[in-house]
């Protein structure tokens, strides 16, 4: 379904796409696959209704391959197996092919241990207890169990499965409602992982208990940061786009500007595109891969989002849009600017202060800036000055007309100073990073072609 959220994606080893052999590949499949490639997901496909008389297996096989899903049967790798839902056909061999992947993949789960899990959702009930679906990835939770989040560590009150009923034990593979914790902050999100461990009554083994709870916390919240850091290490962000427009050569045309966009650090992608209008599951998805949204010569949405969106008839201010929003995606870029630069030419010691006297002034010193202090081209110090001083008097910046001043240094900063040394007054500047579309920009007039 389209509906799936994307963030569902890390609890998900193993998918099975089903298509219909009779009508084929549908927008919802695509958006499926999109969805499984974007969390680099193995998927096994079942191509449901061979018991119609209408069904073509070659004709679906031809539009997956298409969309990017090349079958085995054509020499590519993705399993498919024809079914038929309503009579059992095929059930059981699409179980084994299902397993065949498994194994090969090295999917396993202990059932001892520490419980480690992840959120599958959180919702508060009518009585306003929190309601937190786990899906249990290693060992088994069971009421009065320790759970841990990254935040808390709470006991489990009570345990449910997901039609509501009393569960016992959960065990891998297993989605169960774990009531409990009172309260999430911000970083417990669908997708966070969690714990949880049997209770203890001695009070030294409790001790011990303490220390593993808090050790497991900080794995979580490493877990979190490391995550959040993973967008920017290690070399280019993603960012998805969904696209509405008036006409399918418009959509090719925004897709066209996405893909003309240059950037070593950023790398745009179109997660799904569609004519006319935007679905309530576009926007759900949108806004849990943290999407943006292009509204182009179609109407404004009618919903509130928390996603990004660009609603113009313009092109150019559709790309300025664009733009912008990406300048707040990634840091700015921070400059040196060079304001003065003078040499040491004396040099005095006040109580552990070092006071240099500085001629050959060029340019300005501004007390409130940074100043590095170089020999022979080599930095030996970067800092602030303690004070800035022109014939006695204490001054916040030279003037123009000044060609020597004096300054003094944090104690202890500097262990040498040299007359001849060179200190430079700088400043450094947050600029931002310009994201600019190829031949989009003033090289080619798009007019005719998008309206």
């Amino acid at each position: 379904s389209s509906g799936i959220n994307a963030e569902y994606g890390v609890l998900t080893d193993i998918a099975i796409l089903v298509v219909d052999a009779v009508e084929g590949v549908k927008q919802q499949t695509v958006e499926c696959i999109n969805l499984l490639n974007e969390n680099q997901i193995p998927m096994v496909v079942a191509l449901n209704k061979i018991d119609l008389p209408k069904a073509d297996v070659e004709m679906c096989t031809d539009m997956l391959f298409d969309h990017g899903v090349e079958l085995e049967d054509i020499g590519g790798s993705t399993p498919a197996v024809p079914i038929s839902a309503l009579n059992g056909t095929n059930i059981p061999l699409l179980m084994n092919r299902v397993k065949d992947v498994t194994d090969k993949l090295n999917l396993d789960s202990r059932l001892d241990g520490i419980m480690e899990g992840v959120i599958f959702d959180i919702q508060v009930n009518a009585r306003r207890q929190i309601l937190t679906t786990i899906v249990v990835k290693n060992g088994s939770v069971k009421k009065g169990d320790i759970f841990v989040t990254s935040d808390q560590a709470t006991k489990v009150k009570a345990l449910l499965s997901t039609d509501g009923k009393n569960l016992q034990l959960a065990k891998p593979g297993m989605p169960a409602i774990v009531i409990g914790p009172q309260h999430y902050s911000d970083n417990c999100r669908v997708g966070s992982g969690v714990f949880s461990l049997p209770p203890v009554r001695s009070s030294k083994v409790l001790a011990k208990q303490n220390k593993l709870i808090g050790q497991l916390k900080l794995q979580l919240v490493d877990d979190i940061t490391q995550s959040k850091q993973a967008l920017l290490a290690g070399g280019q962000k993603k960012i998805s786009f969904f696209i509405c427009a008036d006409s399918k050569s418009t959509i090719e045309i925004l897709r066209q500007m996405l893909e003309e966009l240059d950037h070593d650090d950023i790398k745009l992608s179109v997660f799904s595109s569609s004519v006319k209008s935007i679905t309530d599951e576009d926007l759900v998805i949108a806004e849990s891969i943290d999407a943006q949204i292009i509204l182009f010569n179609v109407p404004p949405l009618h919903k509130e989002t928390t996603a990004i969106v660009h609603h113009h008839n313009v092109i150019y201010d559709l790309a300025d849009s664009i733009n912008t929003s990406l300048q707040d995606v990634l840091p700015p870029v921070i400059t040196r600017r060079e304001l003065g630069q003078g040499t040491v030419a004396e040099i005095h010691g006040v109580k552990k202060k070092r006071v240099a006297g500085i001629n050959n002034l060029k340019g300005l010193f501004d007390h409130d800036c940074g100043f590095v202090l170089t020999r022979q081209g080599i930095p030996i110090w970067e800092g602030f000055l303690a004070s800035l001083k022109f014939q006695k008097a204490t001054i916040k910046e030279t003037t123009p007309n000044m060609v020597e001043c004096g300054v003094s240094f944090p104690k202890m900063a500097i262990r040498s100073l040299e007359v001849g040394d060179v200190l430079t007054c700088f400043v450094d500047e947050e600029l931002k990073r310009e994201f600019l579309c190829g031949k989009f920009f003033g090289k080619q007039n798009l007019e005719e072609d998008v309206y």
